[in-house]
């Protein structure tokens, strides 16, 4: 087994995720490193373990069970190197200091996604975004853990939600291409975006941002909105009155009361003719 790496044990996951419900997890590994992170994945994955990459757990909702199979958190890896207008950036990178650390070198591109809490890891994966800013508009290359080997890919295809990973691939870092613009100038559209999402957001109480996908032809935050369901609450959960989007844990919610919920708004919008698809990942 690798040495010297950081794991906690029979831990709970409310720290370890953005809702702040979930049980207890069997095992979580802090790999602070590439090599390190690939020989532990490589060694769990060999010995058919059940295996569950985390980044922030800002896009999550852990079981009340909790989770018996290992966690490999990737926050301690957070390497970030500038090269002229290219930067690249480690799966565990915060997107605060992403976002900050740009600024700092006079590199803009990444502002309207300031203040979205996750990871560069989980933020590519989904191809986050916000404001009609995706992390993947800028996106050079990957590379990622493969089948046992690492790739660097360059031919990149990615849509709404949906990062440029294969199923069987893990993003170990990523390149971004910026443009030049001066460091005052980034600071002050990230503190616009910030404050309009003080406005609009419930940053009061915890949450995993919007919790459905945009349709077709649809905003599902909107016609929860006209058909009058912000406030509906079931335990200790409920659709926010600030922004109908999300859904949030109002002190005392437990993950089965975010699920009861969430298949209310499913039901509810299927009578609708919509059928709504969840941003956010259930994991048992």
């Amino acid at each position: 087994m690798i040495k010297n790496i950081s794991k906690k044990r029979n831990i709970s996951l409310k720290n370890y995720c953005t809702f702040k419900t979930g049980g207890k997890a069997k095992i979580i590994y802090f790999p602070k490193n590439q090599e390190q992170f690939i020989e532990l994945f490589l060694h769990l994955n060999n010995k058919k373990k059940k295996l569950l990459i985390l980044g922030n757990g800002s896009n999550v909702l852990f079981s009340d069970a909790g989770f018996d199979g290992n966690i490999i958190c990737t926050k301690m890896m957070k390497l970030l190197t500038f090269e002229g207008n290219q930067v690249c950036v480690e799966a565990g990178v915060n997107l605060f200091e992403l976002c900050l650390k740009c600024a700092d070198h006079g590199l803009s591109g990444f502002e309207k996604l300031y203040g979205i809490p996750g990871t560069l890891g989980g933020a590519v994966a989904m191809n986050a975004g916000a404001f009609g800013s995706e992390i993947c508009d800028h996106l050079k290359s990957i590379k990622v853990l493969k089948a046992g080997k690492v790739i660097e890919r360059r031919q990149l295809q990615f849509a709404y939600r949906q990062g440029p990973l294969d199923n069987d691939e893990i993003l170990l870092s990523a390149e971004f291409d910026l443009n030049s613009q001066k460091k005052e100038q980034i600071l002050a559209i990230q503190s616009q975006i910030f404050e309009k999402r003080k406005l609009t957001q419930p940053h009061s109480y915890p949450s995993a941002g919007s919790f459905f996908k945009r349709g077709s032809d649809f905003y599902p935050a909107k016609l929860i909105d006209e058909w009058g369901l912000k406030g509906l609450q079931y335990g200790g959960a409920a659709i926010s009155d600030q922004h109908a989007g999300f859904i949030i844990n109002k002190g005392n919610a437990c993950s089965e009361d975010v699920l009861k919920l969430a298949k209310i708004i499913e039901e509810f919008a299927r009578l609708k003719g919509y059928e709504f698809e969840r941003e956010v990942k259930v994991i048992y």
